[in-house]
């Protein structure tokens, strides 16, 4: 009997040592994990840092062009009394194109709604001058800029109302 009694007290401390053994195991894999997932959490916390401030900086240029392209702003901005009807068509297009190549890479901030905004916003823009120097054979550059600062810009507005929802998200 004693036998017996020495073999389950050998099995009963070598199963406890065992469990223990495992318990011990899986706290240092958790641990270790923990550890592991440490400095990428801490990784993804500086890139934040890094990216929040540039999204934040295309959103602002953003708006920024699309209020320096409305037809009144942009007018203002390129008109001088006595220019040419063709060299008035060709600094407002060259000046809407310019605004939007300088902000070019800001599309890498943003989400693609808003990228699709500005951009149609962009063409619709070109669209309308084109049309109006088109229409309006006026050669007095005078009425064809007070025609064009009386033209509605829709897309402009609507791509301003997009980038303000999608900036408010990304806060």
């Amino acid at each position: 009997m004693t036998n017996t009694w020495l073999i389950i007290l050998l099995v009963l401390g070598v199963t406890i040592a065992a469990i223990a053994t495992f318990i011990l195991l899986r706290l240092l894999k958790m641990k270790e994990s923990e550890t592991q997932r440490g400095p990428a959490v801490e990784l993804k916390m500086n890139a934040l840092k890094i990216i929040l401030p540039l999204k934040v900086q295309a959103y602002e240029r953003f708006l920024l062009y699309l209020e320096r392209v409305q037809l009144p702003v942009l007018v203002k901005r390129v008109y001088v009394p006595g220019i040419e009807k063709d060299a008035f068509h060709l600094q407002l297009l060259q000046n809407v194109r310019e605004e939007f190549e300088h902000n070019l890479a800001q599309q890498l901030y943003v989400s693609q709604s808003t990228w699709n905004a500005v951009k149609n916003a962009k063409e619709e823009l070109v669209n309308q001058i084109n049309s109006t120097f088109e229409q309006l054979k006026e050669e007095d550059v005078a009425i064809l800029a007070q025609t064009l600062v009386a033209l509605p810009n829709p897309s402009v507005e609507q791509a301003v109302a997009i980038l303000k929802r999608d900036f408010e998200r990304l806060l």
